[in-house]
């Protein structure tokens, strides 16, 4: 894995995950510290939430508006080269997907990069940020979302017509997938209508889906420290 630059200032997640990649290990933060859930306050880059019962949260049809109106406020096109969203997509879009017999699709990451000593090189970057809009359209690299923790009330698709690419804590790091129902206690970083991929990334505000690493959705905002 390449090496990450930080600009000036980064969220602390940001800096948790850049620890990870250089094979320190990532705190994730115990059941005892998750106290009570703290309600988000609207903001344009932080969803508006309601707090129901359960330590969990309503998004409503209008959050997930919210939320897309301000993925879309950018520039759009490629992330910052050699930086944090750009290693995230390297690692886990760059490589190749195999459909199995049973329509599931399993992913085979790139095992050598096309930079100067092996690094991640400006074909990397755009060859796996091609690979995530072509995931994003097919909707098979998908996992299930939706509310609580039973896995068995959790979906692949809630039918909502949004597709998500959402990061969540692991004992390795962070990590990346695809969704397509709301990633309810995940760190979504981009929604685009499933039918209107490459609209959002025409118009992708890659700065607010960094500051996204920390914002948790649908359930209490945990600080990694």
């Amino acid at each position: 894995m390449t090496s990450l630059r930080r600009g000036p200032v980064l969220p602390a997640l940001a800096v948790l995950a850049l620890a990870a990649f250089a094979g320190m290990r990532a705190f994730v933060a115990s059941p005892g510290s998750m106290t009570s859930a703290r309600r988000s306050q609207p903001s344009s880059s932080v969803v508006a939430l309601r707090a129901r019962g359960g330590g969990e949260y309503d998004v409503s049809d209008a959050d997930i508006e919210k939320f897309y109106q301000d993925t879309i406020s950018g520039g759009g096109g490629a992330p910052p080269r050699k930086g944090l969203i750009e290693e995230f997509v390297v690692k886990f879009f760059m490589g190749d997907f195999i459909e199995k017999p049973d329509g599931k699709v399993d992913f085979q990451r790139a095992s050598k990069y096309t930079g100067p000593a092996g690094k991640v090189g400006p074909k990397d970057a755009a060859a796996a940020l091609e690979n995530l809009k072509a995931q994003m359209k097919l909707g098979k690299y998908i996992v299930k979302g939706g509310p609580g923790n039973d896995e068995s009330q959790k979906v692949l698709d809630d039918g909502k017509g949004w597709v998500w690419l959402a990061g969540d804590m692991t004992p390795g790091g962070l990590g990346l997938a695809l969704y397509r129902s709301v990633p309810y206690g995940k760190r979504p970083l981009l929604v685009a209508k499933s039918g209107d991929v490459d609209g959002m990334f025409a118009k992708a505000d890659w700065a607010t889906a960094l500051a996204r690493i920390e914002k948790t959705m649908g359930g209490p905002e945990i600080k990694q420290r």
